[in-house]
């Protein structure tokens, strides 16, 4: 019998389930660190006991600095993000070799912690964008000292050789300085939760490197840790993977040396580390040339992770608004040694349907880079097409963690040509609409929401409760067991969640359930109770 979008009053326990661990959050509590953690296939980010999603908002590349932070957490607050993504400039720390300046790393901790964020921190060091441009003037200006990359006929490129241990080696100091401050000064109140070692890494201009070290290795036989995790046989790099074999040992070379970076970190104070992927994708071809050489693409990804152990995963730096591009990347990147990280995204309101793609993934966060704009009609149309999405989930992020690691939370966006999607609970399905008219019967024939900007989760919260919500969808429950019985909707409560706590707001009923719930532009958060007669 078909059902529809009901909440119920009768769900205490999970209104207990939720206030219990934000009370301890405040308590005088001592918790591990922040760790990522695999259960039966599903990953969760775990902050201070408890799995924690990711709503992230990134600053501008030139934000990070005390005197910029009110002006940019203006638009933090205004989406309501949980989490702030924020650069570490290597020039700006480490100015003059040796000597460590902090201020602009307490000044991000102090401001996330006055305004309850929590912080990821991106080491911009021997890459930014395939580049090297945040290394310290005297890396730059000493290339005898700190060799730089050398294309195919011996020009310099813009990157520091991966073969050059004085690189390496100024690079793992200026990290291990680094993560031996936060422990210090937050050791124990894990403000920041993540560190993202170097960004986007890569070559731009070549391959790989045409160094004489690089020659040799490159000569020399592929190491057994990579023939391991590929399946291949002994031999040269040529001889084992062909046309591919340049952009292979970039990648391995990439890897090693980020990998001995965040190791030397994790030494010291062992956060979760990842790294991000400037991806190829939209029919991108050229390692070099339309993306960096050596990166964590999906070609390369096996290679990569062969020999980056330290690093805990690979984030996506996915802009595209296109709904099957973006699902064809979470395809490539959510795998069983991997999980769905959107470490980058495009701040424009074309995005906003897309966070649900990462609910539907099992994801452990998204983020959006490029949030702090100048004020503009643009500014507060993307602030606003975000916000309805980060200000509900984060209301209930905690619930929507724990979830995603149970498998108990599902989730769709609406298609083109698709206006009809189901969830499947096994005994209750729920029918996802995306056209049809605010109340009333369907047509047969469904057109597309307006704005064909539809999205939906269900969490199922025990054996007769749901919670959910959406944006321009019609929702229908259906009791799918053959035993005779029929199913029927209890009670359907509107509400939300403050500070762990579910406020009911109203009860709906008749009218406001006949047909299925419906949710608008603004959505609202639902609880409902299942029954059968």
């Amino acid at each position: 019998m078909l059902l529809f979008r009901s909440l119920s009053h009768a769900i205490a326990a999970l209104s207990l389930s939720v206030a219990v661990p934000l009370a301890a959050a405040s308590a005088p509590t001592t918790y591990s660190l922040p760790q990522l953690i695999q259960h039966q296939g599903r990953y969760s980010l775990i902050v201070d006991g408890e799995p924690f999603f990711i709503l992230a908002a990134q600053l501008h590349n030139s934000s990070a600095w005390p005197q910029m932070l009110d002006s940019a957490w203006q638009s933090i607050d205004a989406l309501s993000a949980n989490t702030v993504e924020a650069p570490v400039y290597w020039e700006q720390f480490e100015a003059r070799p040796g000597q460590y300046d902090t201020r602009n790393v307490d000044a991000l901790i102090a401001k996330a912690r006055a305004t309850d964020k929590r912080l990821i921190l991106l080491w911009f060091a021997s890459w930014k964008n395939g580049q090297m441009q945040y290394a310290p003037e005297w890396v730059k200006s000493d290339p005898e000292t700190y060799p730089r990359q050398l294309d195919e006929h011996g020009l310099p490129l813009d990157n520091l050789s991966t073969f050059a241990p004085a690189n390496l080696n100024a690079d793992r100091r200026a990290f291990s300085a680094l993560m031996r401050h936060l422990k210090k000064v937050d050791g124990d109140a894990h403000t920041v939760i993540l560190v993202q070692v170097e960004n986007e890494p890569g070559t731009f201009g070549a391959v790989r490197d045409h160094q004489p070290a690089a020659d040799k290795a490159f000569a020399a036989p592929v190491p057994a840790d990579v023939l391991a995790r590929t399946g291949r046989s002994s031999g040269s790099w040529r001889d084992v993977f062909g046309v591919d074999a340049e952009e292979m040992f970039n990648a391995w070379s990439t890897a090693r040396y980020i990998n001995s970076v965040a190791q030397a970190g994790k030494q010291i104070y062992p956060l979760p580390m990842y790294v991000n992927c400037w991806l190829r994708y939209k029919d991108k071809k050229y390692p070099g040339m339309d993306y960096p050489s050596g990166g964590p693409t999906y070609n390369v990804f096996d290679v990569w992770r062969s020999v980056s152990p330290a690093i805990d995963f690979v984030g996506t730096d996915l802009y595209t608004t296109d709904a099957a591009e973006f699902r064809k990347v979470l395809g490539q990147y959510h795998r069983p040694d991997n999980p769905t990280w959107i470490s980058e995204t495009g701040f424009e309101p074309g995005t906003a349907p897309l966070l649900y793609e990462v609910l539907a993934h099992g994801g452990i966060g998204f983020s959006l880079f490029g949030i702090d704009n100048p004020p503009s009609d643009t500014q507060s149309a993307t602030v606003a097409a975000h916000a309805r999405n980060y200000s509900l989930l984060a209301s209930i992020d905690t619930v929507v963690a724990r979830s995603i690691a149970d498998g108990r939370l599902k989730a769709a966006i609406e298609t083109p040509g698709q206006p009809r999607q189901t969830l499947d609970f096994g005994d209750w399905r729920v029918t996802l609409s995306f056209g049809p008219p605010p109340w009333g019967s369907s047509p047969a024939i469904l057109p597309n929401s307006p704005d064909v900007d539809g999205r939906a989760f269900v969490i199922r919260l025990g054996n007769d409760q749901f919670l959910l919500s959406g944006v321009d969808v019609r929702a229908a429950f259906e009791r799918t067991l053959q035993d005779g019985k029929h199913g029927q909707l209890i009670r359907v409560e509107e509400g939300r969640f403050e500070h762990g706590s579910w406020q009911t707001h109203r009860w709906l009923n008749g009218d406001e359930v006949d047909y299925g719930i419906n949710f608008h532009k603004e959505p609202a958060l639902v609880r409902v109770k299942v029954g059968t007669f």
